[in-house]
């Protein structure tokens, strides 16, 4: 269906990282056509993560610190039984001057994650929307809305009902679409399943179809991604489903080396366990979220998954985990 424009929050984010995505775009595009979005949404992430590594790392140490100062906050912990207001001060009081003391910081490990979800939240509306932020999709889209509203006799007699399911009806109520309007024509065709784009072809008379068919297959190459529709929601189908088994593969992965370090100076055998479904449990929500997104924003996921799997491989050596099996050797 055709999207409501983005809000206070979004907007602002997809604004940023849309001149972002749109200038690398610009340098790709210049060496490849084929498969230019796909490769921008790489070369993005793992910018972004480059520039993360410092954090990344910090992250890192504040988990080894927490993870190795949780004995003495259990010790703390068993110190104040009650749970009367004035105990739990105390108790509080002295897990800060603890943490103080050895000069951890118990949100620390949070900060990369802050930073990197108003990225997943831009990079999922520029994908729903990617003609408004990749300069060169949007002057495909106008060109082909104002040859379709322009050249071709009878163009609304084929489009309106093609148009109509795909505008919900507040829009139509509050005359927010006009299909005479290239620019709000582009809205329509953004939304266009693969049989909407073959049904309007057919309504096409042959001596028009040419120019309308050239514009279409540079907005394939620019969208498709060896087969993938980046700008489409992944589903279930094939090949979407590759998506998110790679998501949750990478996912996996990924969570087995930071667990090695964490499971490697846990000393709680509660922890441990809570540790162990954590990775399982993360990386299936991660395949879930990619089917229902579009799947640019799983192949964002992916090329994240395997630059942490390498940034943790870094970190572990350096940290002297020798293992990521269930039984790390540090």
């Amino acid at each position: 269906m055709v999207q409501n424009e983005p809000g206070m929050f979004i907007g602002p984010i997809a604004a940023v990282f849309g001149v972002i995505i749109d200038f690398i775009f610009g340098i790709v595009y210049n060496f490849t056509v084929y498969h230019s979005l796909g490769l921008s949404i790489i070369l993005m992430t793992l910018i972004v993560r480059s520039l993360m590594l410092p954090l990344a790392f910090k992250q890192q140490k504040s988990m080894m610190a927490m993870q190795r100062l949780n004995p003495e906050m259990t010790k703390i912990r068993k110190k104040y039984p009650n749970k009367d207001v004035e105990s739990q001060q105390k108790m509080n009081a002295e897990i800060q001057k603890l943490y103080k003391e050895n000069n951890v910081n118990p949100f620390g490990g949070c900060l990369p994650l802050f930073i990197q979800m108003p990225l997943f939240f831009g990079l999922s509306f520029i994908m729903n929307q990617s003609f408004l932020y990749v300069s060169r999709l949007g002057d495909l889209y106008t060109q082909i809305s104002r040859y379709l509203i322009n050249e071709v006799p009878g163009y609304t007699n084929f489009m309106v009902p093609l148009a109509l399911p795909r505008v919900p009806q507040r829009m139509l109520d509050n005359q927010e679409i006009d299909i005479s309007i290239p620019e709000q024509m582009n809205r329509i065709l953004n939304v266009f399943e693969p049989s909407d784009w073959n049904a309007m072809f057919a309504s096409i008379p042959d001596q028009y179809l040419p120019p309308l068919l050239y514009l279409y297959e540079q907005k394939l190459a620019i969208e498709n991604f060896f087969g993938l529709a980046l700008t489409e929601v992944t589903g279930l189908g094939w090949p979407g489903i590759v998506i998110p088994i790679l998501a949750v593969a990478t996912a996996i992965i990924t969570s087995k080396l930071t667990m090695a370090m964490s499971l490697a100076v846990a000393n709680d055998e509660r922890m441990r366990q809570q540790q162990k479904m954590m990775m399982v449990i993360m990386p299936v929500m991660m395949g879930v979220m990619t089917i229902g997104l579009p799947t640019g924003v799983g192949i964002f996921w992916i090329t994240t998954s395997v630059f942490q799997i390498v940034q943790q491989l870094v970190f572990n050596h350096r940290a002297g985990i020798k293992s990521i099996g269930n039984t790390p050797v540090s």
